[in-house]
């Protein structure tokens, strides 16, 4: 039971924005959708926020470029730094792009 309670703290994004290591960062993407993404843990896990549905945690897993953070359902995947950061959103169960063209805002 405990380890449920800690698995829902850790995919709430109120428990994201309050973690002490945590960077919290807004992206605007193609159609002028936008979402929250909370980095943990020094950028290795992320909990994304788009359309009012929270996914995550997500882990650092291995890409081919950029860094990629992955639950086996979902995946965030970044690339570029400052300005020229660019992710995209994806569901893995069903293989479409969620958002793509995200651009950081803040």
């Amino acid at each position: 039971m405990r380890v449920w309670m800690v698995l829902m703290l850790l995919a709430s994004p109120v428990a994201l924005a309050q973690a002490a290591d945590s960077v919290q960062r807004t992206y605007r993407c193609a159609g002028g959708v936008q979402i929250r993404a909370t980095y943990q843990n020094q950028f290795d896990r992320v909990g994304v926020v788009f359309n009012n549905q929270t996914y995550g945690p997500l882990f650092q897993v291995a890409a081919a470029s950029g860094v990629k953070y992955s639950d086996g359902r979902a995946s965030w995947w970044t690339r570029g730094s400052g300005a020229a950061e660019e992710a995209l959103l994806m569901s893995e169960r069903t293989g479409r792009i969620l958002a793509q063209g995200c651009k950081l805002v803040r």
